[in-house]
């Protein structure tokens, strides 16, 4: 039996075929191994910018996250800043009428038109800022409103405002303090 490959003594032949058959497989295998390795390298490469834009990203929002924390307490902290901005005159004019001499009728006089004034300064403060005044005499009692605190037997309607004790305040709508009213009851009935 012989070998078909090889026959003892014989050297191996190859045809030229054969022999330039191993180089363009070595050099598909090499392009492909090149082409794997410059995919992969691509991929790395793209998965590092969009680890560096997740990163930046995760930054600017939690900066943003931070800055709109410190803006909301700073609107909480002086919310009020341009109201009491607007009070302090009222306080200096309060001041004022206390530091004057009230000798006489006329130091009286001037006292009370001081008080006035002030006075009248509040009420514009109170418009500028949406504050409503509630002085709800002779008006129907409104619980919503109003906070009863006596009930006198009177002739007429029932549940009517008879006398205010202390006025009540609206914020836009939003109940400040409520009216201290005392209100009409029918005459015989019992509280």
């Amino acid at each position: 039996m012989t070998d078909a490959k090889h026959a003892p003594g014989q050297e191996e032949s190859q045809t030229p075929a054969d022999a330039q058959s191993p180089e363009p497989q070595a050099a598909e295998t090499a392009g492909a191994a090149g082409a794997a390795e410059g995919a992969s390298t691509d991929w790395a490469a793209k998965a590092q910018e969009n680890w560096e834009l997740y990163l930046r990203a995760r930054a600017e929002l939690d900066n943003f996250q931070k800055r709109s924390q410190r803006q909301l307490e700073d609107a909480h902290k002086y919310a009020v800043e341009r109201f009491a901005r607007e009070l302090l005159p009222v306080k200096d004019s309060l001041e004022m009428a206390l530091a004057v001499e009230a000798g006489g009728a006329e130091g009286v006089a001037q006292l009370r038109q001081g008080v006035e004034m002030t006075l009248n300064m509040l009420n514009q403060v109170f418009d500028k800022f949406g504050i409503q005044v509630l002085d709800p005499l002779e008006q129907r009692f409104d619980p919503n409103h109003h906070q009863a605190i006596a009930a006198v037997e009177s002739e007429g309607e029932p549940n009517r405002v008879l006398q205010v004790h202390q006025k009540g305040y609206l914020l836009s709508d939003r109940l400040l303090r409520p009216a201290l009213v005392s209100v009409s009851k029918a005459a015989g009935a019992s509280a």
